[in-house]
């Protein structure tokens, strides 16, 4: 009996497993310690290989080779393309852990930062906070499916072995995209900002009345208590925010795959 190999089907399924293992490596809560690297490279190589048969017709016919310069060539390419459309995805979470930064920072939380042991780093609660929310929301509202069509729709728009440079212009594409970080990060903490710097300003004005007003031992506490009520009342602005956010992440995907072709 004789077994016979596809070195296509192959090679296309090692890329795959390349590009989507890069992607999985920063998706949202799979991009922690607690999640092992077998599980990363599993779940990359069981999407590789679903998707592999669809997307071998779009390689040139012979770019597959068994020579170690093309593969290499490829590998570098496929990880490139993982790493740009992951950093495009999470672009939503990092303007959300901005925006809970600025928040605790207002607050008055930047002092009592948590040690995170799955990024093995100091995080502000708030941050933590619209972080969990907003991976909540993107299961919720099905951007996962959103995120598994993309990955197919970027074999055929890049397909593997297809050639071509698309570092310039990807990266360019994101650098423009992650000006709006700073914007959205904003909106989002506007309403605790807004609230928060009203606050202040009154107790200038009472401690300008009432000179003998210690305003650190009251004012502390009641930013604390007013910037807590406006969390919770600026929920809803928050998940109407994230969710436009989520809702765009469709043409956000397309564009940065149109850029790096």
């Amino acid at each position: 009996m004789a077994f016979e190999i596809d070195i296509t089907l192959l090679g296309v399924i090692m890329a795959l497993t390349v590009r989507f293992g890069v992607l999985a490596a920063t998706l949202p809560m799979l991009d922690v310690r607690a999640v092992p690297a077998i599980w990363r490279l599993a779940l990359a190589g069981t999407l590789a290989t679903a998707l592999a048969p669809a997307v071998v017709s779009a390689v040139p016919p012979g770019a597959v080779t068994l020579a170690w310069q093309p593969l290499v060539t490829e590998a570098v390419r496929s990880l490139v393309i993982g790493m740009m459309m992951g950093f495009t995805i999470n672009l939503v979470f990092v303007a959300v852990r901005f925006a809970g930064d600025v928040a605790g920072m207002q607050i008055g939380f930047s002092i009592v930062n948590a040690f995170d042991p799955m990024s093995n780093s100091q995080i502000s609660i708030i941050s933590q906070l619209y972080h969990v929310l907003a991976v909540l929301l993107f299961f919720v509202t099905g951007a996962h499916l959103v995120l598994i069509s993309a990955m197919f729709q970027s074999c055929l728009v890049l397909p593997p072995f297809g050639g071509g440079s698309m570092m310039t212009g990807g990266a360019w594409h994101l650098l423009q995209e992650f000006s709006t970080v700073f914007q959205i990060g904003l909106r989002i903490a506007a309403p605790i900002i807004i609230v928060l710097l009203l606050v202040s300003a009154a107790m200038g004005v009472i401690v300008k009345t009432i000179p003998q007003l210690n305003v650190l031992v009251v004012g502390f506490p009641v930013k604390i208590g007013v910037g807590l009520v406006t969390l919770g009342t600026s929920l809803v602005f928050f998940r109407q925010i994230v969710m436009g956010m989520y809702a765009a992440l469709p043409d956000q995907l397309t564009r940065t795959l149109t850029a790096m072709q």
